[in-house]
């Protein structure tokens, strides 16, 4: 995993056991299959937490995808992104997409789980993270049965992931929600350290 890529997750991704090493390679057009509506499958949050790097508003979200082929399981991944950005307003939102057969423990979320990465920062210039709008990598393959990813770990051109931002669609949350009601959702920043603990109180019983 490249530097940028550790600072741009931060010690979250770390908690999260995302971490791990894998080869990037820059992808030509040809190997992104075109896109059908047709392949979209439906998603589910599994994880995700607010929290703040500095005086930057960062977000992270989990999500478990019906989608097989990378192409749709990297836009589903997008239209999360943006839908979170539009909807919370953070300065950097990081999306995994993990297939709706594979494990949902935090602690198995991380290496051939994944099977596409998003990070969307809808103004670069509040974060010091990257200096893109997009990010993205994705693994070159269909989920196992038990929905995990072995293959090629491809990196998105930002070109590319600009045209495929134009022609996103509708950016609803999963299911129509912008959390799914297992979602667990926190905040680090110190105000927030009360409704912090009431959040998980709540969730300890999932």
């Amino acid at each position: 995993m490249s530097r940028k890529l550790a600072l741009l997750s931060g010690g979250f991704l770390l908690a999260l056991g995302v971490s791990g090493t894998a080869a990037l390679v820059f992808a030509p057009a040809h190997l992104l299959p075109g896109y059908s509506e047709e392949d979209a499958g439906s998603c589910k949050t599994l994880y995700q937490s607010e929290f703040r790097r500095g005086k930057e508003k960062r977000l992270i979200a989990v999500i478990a995808s019906d989608d097989t082929a990378p192409s749709a399981r990297l836009r589903t991944g997008m239209r999360i992104a943006r839908h979170l950005t539009e909807t919370i307003n953070p300065d950097l939102v990081i999306v995994q997409v993990t297939d709706r057969h594979g494990p949902t423990a935090r602690t198995q979320l991380r290496g051939p789980a994944i099977g596409a990465e998003i990070v969307h920062a809808p103004n670069p210039g509040k974060t010091v993270a990257t200096s893109k709008p997009w990010e993205a990598r994705y693994v070159d393959a269909e989920p196992t049965g038990g929905g995990l990813y072995f293959g090629l770990r491809v990196e998105m051109r930002l070109t590319e992931l600009q045209a495929l931002a134009k022609d996103l669609g509708p950016t609803e949350g999963c299911d129509g929600d912008v959390v799914d009601e297992d979602a667990k959702t926190v905040s680090t920043g110190k105000a927030d350290a009360k409704s912090s603990g009431d959040e998980s109180a709540k969730s300890s019983g999932h």
